[in-house]
């Protein structure tokens, strides 16, 4: 076994080119050598193997070393690259994987024959897909930016100009007129659709059209589903004068969802929500567990946007 130079030095020349290795062998034993005999003058160490360990402390792993003589970098992607990586890398995750999981859902529903398993797989595969997609976005980015960071390390690859900073808006908390006419006109297709169902139904049984929605829910419940939509309606116009949201309207916008999205999911699972023919058409057509299906596809649903119109709002109001 040899000494503590000897191995120390192998493992640094190690991971070198054939033609670096006896000119870094000669250079690292010389330098080892002096800085041992340093300290045993400076009175540092109390013999000389103690001396030799601490130099070799000091000098770090030969690992990292022999990267400093090889010039090639120790991380997978430097900070010359870093920035476009992470740009790329959120624009294909955030582009690429929606569209994979939208057409593997189509696919699955209105391809694929669904009536046996019902929609539960066919969402478990579009959630798959955009995960896959996403992950192989992911890996095969960096291992493109991988290979440039080591044959041209330290450069990026399309630089930077202050023509890719974003626009900077006038306030962390403002609303924009763009936002607002969205959100309004979100909630207006959503009353259309609520009266659409019910006088031009394109779901028909024997000729006649069924409404989608119980028709009894019209001297109830959808009166004040209407009217939940309005008062969110009003809110969103309140936010835009305002020009930013504020506690006050950010507490009245989440009583005004968790009312909205309690409304739904209680008539949901009491079996009040849909036309008992239109369930009966669904399963006739050959979609077996249509009820439970819709009941827990759109209960789903009506959660996620509620979780998600709240954080959002949260968020803008915390950022300020």
């Amino acid at each position: 076994m040899g000494t503590l130079t000897d191995r120390y030095v192998s493992a640094t020349v190690r991971e070198l080119a054939e033609d670096q290795r006896d000119d870094v062998d000669r250079e690292l034993r010389g330098t080892i050598e002096d800085m041992v005999d340093a300290r045993l003058e400076a009175g540092a160490a109390p013999d000389r193997d103690r001396a030799e360990h601490d130099v070799l402390v000091e000098l770090g792993d030969p690992i990292r070393l022999a990267a400093g003589y090889s010039g090639r970098p120790l991380h997978l992607i430097g900070p010359a690259l870093y920035p476009e990586w992470r740009r790329l890398v959120v624009l294909l995750v955030s582009v690429v994987s929606p569209i994979a999981a939208v057409g593997t859902l189509v696919v699955r529903l209105f391809v694929d024959d669904v009536a046996t398993d019902g929609v539960g797989p066919a969402f478990g595969s579009a959630a798959l897909a955009g995960l896959t997609t996403a992950l192989h976005a992911v890996f095969w980015t960096t291992l493109v930016f991988a290979v440039i960071e080591r044959s041209q390390p330290g450069k990026g690859v399309l630089g930077w100009t202050p023509d890719q900073l974003p626009e900077a808006p006038a306030s962390r908390r403002a609303v924009g007129r763009t936002e607002t006419v969205g959100s309004l006109v979100t909630l207006l297709v959503m009353v259309l659709a609520l009266v659409w169902q019910q006088t031009s139904s394109p779901v028909r049984v024997g000729g006649e059209a069924v409404p989608v929605l119980d028709p009894a829910l019209w001297s109830g419940w959808l009166p004040v589903l209407l009217a939940l939509l309005l008062a969110q309606g009003v809110l969103v116009v309140a936010v835009f004068r305002a020009r930013r949201w504020t506690p006050g309207s950010a507490g009245v916008g989440a009583l005004l969802d968790v009312a909205t999205a309690g409304l739904l999911v209680w008539l949901l699972q009491t079996d009040r929500f849909f036309d008992a023919r239109f369930v009966d058409a669904l399963v006739g057509g050959g979609w077996t567990n249509a009820a439970r299906d819709l009941t827990v596809g759109v209960t789903l649903g009506v959660l996620v946007v509620t979780l998600w119109d709240q954080v959002e709002t949260w968020r803008r109001l915390r950022r300020a």
